[in-house]
């Protein structure tokens, strides 16, 4: 049964035949299905296929428009993108050019060389391993969100949340909302939440107050 769905992302066809006997020779208990494709030339065409497949990870090329000009973007765009959307969704740069990558990216723990050797023996961590890895984590948040939500709403039926309370159940909800493409699970009587709706209006009266101060000023 197919537990990992992964993406793979490069403009030349050999990686991506390369990659996939890679995942194939490794694949053993068939976990992972992996789609290996060539980018769309736009970004907003790739990212809406990400999202209508809900892919568990996603690895990319560092430099996607090196054989073809027409692609407006690189890797470090596209795992911006994702992750701009979803935190800490599992994202990795597979690439020969590991310096540019880890200077111009945002963590260099995502950045691997392309023409990489896993290391020999049980005790260490294939890059399959570390894939799977970050996707169970992912998950694992995922869950805890969920829980921590379900908590906060169980608690709300008994007695009015305070306002950091309130902020939470908010950020939860959106978290779990665009993490797993669902639509909100909040029930609707805790969408506008009070302590929220009297700290917005004491922040909007504050504004104005301060714009009289430089009036006067």
């Amino acid at each position: 049964m197919t537990e990992y769905k992964i993406l793979f992302v490069d403009e030349e066809e050999e990686a991506l035949e390369n990659f996939q006997y890679y995942v194939h020779e490794r694949n053993s208990d068939k976990a992972i299905h992996l789609i290996a494709m060539v980018p769309n030339d736009e970004l907003n065409e790739l990212l809406e296929y990400i999202e209508i497949e809900n892919f568990d990870a996603i690895i990319t090329d560092h430099k996607l428009n090196e054989k073809k000009s027409s692609i407006e973007y690189d890797g470090i765009n596209l795992v911006r993108a994702i992750q701009a959307k979803k935190e800490n969704f599992p994202c990795f740069i597979l690439t020969g050019w590991d310096k540019d990558a880890v200077e111009n990216g945002d963590d260099a723990n995502i950045v691997y060389l392309k023409n990489f050797e896993d290391p020999k023996g049980d005790s260490h961590a294939t890059f399959l391993d570390k894939i799977k890895n970050q996707i169970l984590k992912y998950r694992k948040k995922i869950k805890d969100s969920e829980n921590e939500l379900l908590n906060l709403i169980e608690k709300s039926d008994e007695q009015d949340l305070n306002a950091i309370e309130e902020a939470r159940l908010i950020e939860l909800d959106t978290f779990i909302e665009k993490s797993t493409n669902q639509k909100s699970s909040l029930p609707e009587h805790l969408k506008g939440t009070k302590n929220l709706d009297e700290l917005h209006k004491m922040i909007d009266s504050t504004d104005k107050l301060l714009e009289e101060l430089k009036k006067l000023n």
